[in-house]
C-alpha cells in the first residue's frame, strides 16, 4: 500500500516539476551612457556576453529631447532580439538602474540581473571652448559584471 502511494507521488511531482533556478554573469563591455557633443541627443550603448549560453549581443537606444543621459523602459531589445535591457531612474534609492534579461530555450529560460549605476553626472567640457561641444555623462566604469538569476520553466 505505501509503495503504491509512494509512486503515484514519484510519477505527479514527475508530470509537473517545478522551476528550476541558478545563477550566473553577464559581462557587460565599452558601456557609455552620454549626450553627445553639437546635438541636442543622448544615447546608451554597450556590449554584453554571457559565456555560458555563448550570448554576445550589443545594446543602444536614444533620445533627442537634450537629456543629460539616457532612460529606456524595459524590456528595450538589442539586436539579439532574446536580449532585453532598460536604463532607469529611481528616486527612491537615488540613482540609474541597468535591467538586462536574455530569453531562450523556446522561452522556457530566462537569465535576468541588474546593477545599479548611481548618479554620478559628470560634465564634458569641450577643449576647443566650442560650448556646443560640451555634454554630460554617467560617471560609471566601461567594463563591469551583472549578476543575474536563471530561471527555467519546464
Amino acid at each position: 500500500m505505501r509503495f503504491a502511494i509512494l509512486s503515484a507521488l514519484f510519477a505527479l511531482a514527475a508530470a509537473n516539476p517545478l522551476p528550476r533556478s541558478s545563477s550566473g554573469c553577464f559581462t557587460v563591455s565599452q558601456f557609455r551612457n552620454s549626450g553627445s557633443p553639437h546635438s541636442i541627443s543622448a544615447s546608451v550603448s554597450f556590449s554584453v556576453k554571457d559565456a555560458a549560453t555563448a550570448l554576445s549581443a550589443s545594446c543602444f537606444a536614444s533620445l533627442s529631447i537634450q537629456p543629460s543621459v539616457v532612460t529606456t523602459q524595459f524590456p528595450t531589445t538589442c539586436n539579439d532580439t532574446t536580449v532585453f535591457f532598460g536604463v532607469e531612474y529611481n528616486p527612491g534609492v537615488p540613482g540609474y538602474y541597468l535591467t538586462l534579461a536574455h530569453v531562450y530555450n523556446d522561452n522556457k529560460t530566462v537569465d535576468a540581473g541588474s546593477v545599479w549605476l548611481g548618479s554620478d553626472i559628470k560634465r564634458f567640457d569641450n577643449p576647443s571652448g566650442n560650448p556646443n561641444g560640451d555634454y554630460d555623462y554617467l560617471n560609471y566604469p566601461s567594463d563591469f559584471t551583472v549578476g543575474y538569476n536563471r530561471h527555467t520553466q519546464a
